[in-house]
């Protein structure tokens, strides 16, 4: 008598299995997503921020089924490369900072892709000029000196808005140029990010190498968000509702604990004892979502310099 109820729940339990299947992937289409090729071989960062996109996809597939992405087949300076998302078909994502414009003028995920430690940045130097960095004890002696930037990065006005100076570069690829050739005198980046740079820089020009300077950081309040057009606003919240998840569960965190580009600032104790020279951002925005505590690392350095 207890054989056709043993029937009747394994053949539910396979319906319920099929039904599921039917919601969460064999209907659903495959949502194809453009993504940003590398600026430059120096551009190392760019595969973190590949396997961050694909993370974000990957968390929130139950809600919208498989993904692929692909890559535009040109690179493009920041400020031509975020106009493509306006045009359908070409691009879907950009990797961008935050500014009041690109906030309104397209559709961020609010999720920093490197929790927080994107603002801190090392220097990449010339070696004959390390004694001179060396020597600096307050932010005017380094704003005596020119920083490599990107034209149209929002960094390059966070650093100039505070006194500092700035040579505006349009093309990624050339800033390392600028730097071997005195054009610069130092380039900030992204703990996160400069080592792994500076380590392809130098296995290229091996007999003109380049040092990272890190005795020094300076710090601003900035995240790096992936854009969408505003008509892709079901792709953006994806995005955020995956890249969440992460943040939640850890993976996000372990992402970066663990690729090649980002493992190097881990752990966040080593920095202790370095000195940051702290800068105003005077667009900072209200909807960075500091109050949101567990998405920003900061570290734990003692000597913070205002000036």
């Amino acid at each position: 008598m207890k054989t056709p109820y043993k029937w009747l729940a394994a053949l539910t339990g396979v319906g319920l299995l099929l039904t599921a299947l039917n919601v969460h992937g064999v209907e659903k289409p495959i949502t194809i997503v453009r993504f940003t090729p590398p600026q430059a071989k120096e551009d190392v960062s760019h595969d973190y921020l590949f396997q961050a996109l694909k993370l974000g996809l990957e968390k929130s597939v139950p809600e919208f089924g498989p993904f692929q992405v692909e890559f535009m087949p040109v690179s493009l300076g920041q400020a031509q490369v975020l106009q493509l998302l306006d045009i359908e078909g070409v691009l879907d994502v950009v990797a961008s900072a935050p500014t009041t414009e690109r906030e309104t003028q397209f559709r961020p995920a609010r999720v920093p892709l490197f929790m927080g430690l994107l603002g801190y940045r090392m220097m990449i130097i010339r070696p004959e000029d390390e004694a001179k960095f060396k020597a600096i004890t307050r932010p005017k002696q380094l704003k005596a000196l020119r920083a490599c930037q990107g034209s149209s990065w929002p960094d390059a006005d966070i650093m100039e808005a505070d006194g500092y100076q700035v040579v505006r570069i349009d093309e990624f690829r050339d800033m390392y140029e600028y730097m071997r050739t005195g054009r610069c005198d130092y380039f900030p980046r992204a703990i996160t990010e400069g080592y792994g740079e500076l380590a392809s820089h130098n296995r290229e020009f091996p007999d003109d190498p380049l040092l990272a300077f890190d005795d020094i950081l300076i710090h601003y309040t900035v995240p790096l968000y992936f854009f969408t057009s505003h008509r892709q606003f079901e792709l953006s919240e994806r995005i955020e509702l995956g890249l969440t998840r992460a943040v939640k569960d850890g993976s996000l965190l372990a992402l970066m604990q663990r690729h090649p580009v980002s493992k190097v600032v881990f752990p966040l104790s080593q920095w202790q004892n370095a000195t940051i020279f702290e800068v105003d951002n005077p667009e900072q925005l209200k909807t960075l979502r500091l109050y949101r505590q567990y998405l920003w690392q900061r570290l734990p350095a003692k000597n913070i310099v205002r000036e």
